[in-house]
């Protein structure tokens, strides 16, 4: 398992009661935010908790908390105003400056080792255990296999190849590998991620738009808010990229963004929704 974890000792961890909500607790890792949420509980706080929300349509993430600013550089005079009392995450300045007022508990989703779509469930019942949610956490961890199973089962051709794609700009790409949330939902639900090539830590290729054209597999594009509010006009109208995207033998299909691709399990299971609507729907019109 990937999941890494280190709890600060200068404190007892800071343990709910079942159920509570809000959590008086801090992050500025959307997995971490995004797994708390799915257990029951809402966060105090999160870094850029507006841009996460205008990526997901303010769905996955509850409760009413309070955005710390960026990632690398939070606020840390708002923090200390709201007096957490634990700080969740991978992030090393909050855990630094806060470790003598608060329990920390340093634990991150990435990089995927291994499995990504076991290391996902794995962070859900660490996260719960460690504030006393194992229950939640199991529940939570039943359905989403269960949900998973049923969109498993819905996909008759298991034979295709997918290749997923989010754009940078209209000449660049980010590609999901199978090491990627992404990648990991793909092979759960029994298909085959096309992309092989090497990725980054979080699972992503950054490519130009020609490699697009020359790669194999049913091309699968997220429309991410950037993609709606300029990239997808700027393709639209690129001479160069309706002539490599002509040279395609494989289908695309358009996704819709509601949830965070480098998030935990809500999100993986967001996109397994939709992606698996989408398949279907471009399935169905092939016949």
């Amino acid at each position: 398992m990937s999941t890494q974890t280190a709890i600060g000792d200068n404190r007892q961890l800071f343990r709910p009661s079942l159920g509570s909500t809000p959590l008086p607790a801090v992050t500025s890792d959307w997995a971490v935010a995004e797994t708390l949420s799915i257990l029951g509980v809402s966060p105090l706080a999160v870094a850029q908790l507006r841009n996460y929300q205008d990526w997901t349509g303010n769905e996955i993430i509850t409760g009413e908390g309070i955005d710390i600013g960026l990632k690398p550089m939070p606020n840390l005079e708002l923090i200390a105003d709201h007096e957490p009392e634990l700080l969740i995450g991978g992030n090393q300045i909050l855990l630094q400056h806060f470790s003598d007022i608060a329990p920390t508990l340093d634990i991150s989703l990435y990089p995927f080792t291994n499995n990504p779509w076991k290391e996902i469930i794995d962070f859900t019942f660490k996260i719960g255990e460690h504030l006393d949610l194992t229950d939640e956490a199991q529940v939570v961890i039943t359905q989403a296999n269960q949900q998973l199973d049923t969109l498993n089962r819905k996909i008759k051709d298991k034979n295709k190849t997918i290749l997923l794609v989010q754009f940078r700009d209209d000449r660049h790409a980010w590609v999901y590998g199978k090491n990627s949330l992404l990648g990991g939902v793909i092979d759960r639900l029994g298909l085959t991620n096309a992309w092989d090539r090497p990725t980054s830590d979080i699972g992503l290729s950054v490519v130009s738009i020609d490699a697009l054209a020359r790669s194999e597999g049913h091309l699968f594009i997220i429309e991410s808010p950037a993609y709606q509010d300029r990239i997808g006009q700027q393709l639209e109208s690129s001479a160069i990229w309706r002539e490599l995207i002509s040279q395609r033998e494989e289908k695309i299909t358009y996704l819709q963004a509601n949830y965070w691709p480098i998030g935990a399990l809500p999100s993986a299971l967001k996109f397994a929704e939709s992606f698996t609507a989408a398949l279907l729907t471009s399935e169905s019109h092939l016949l």
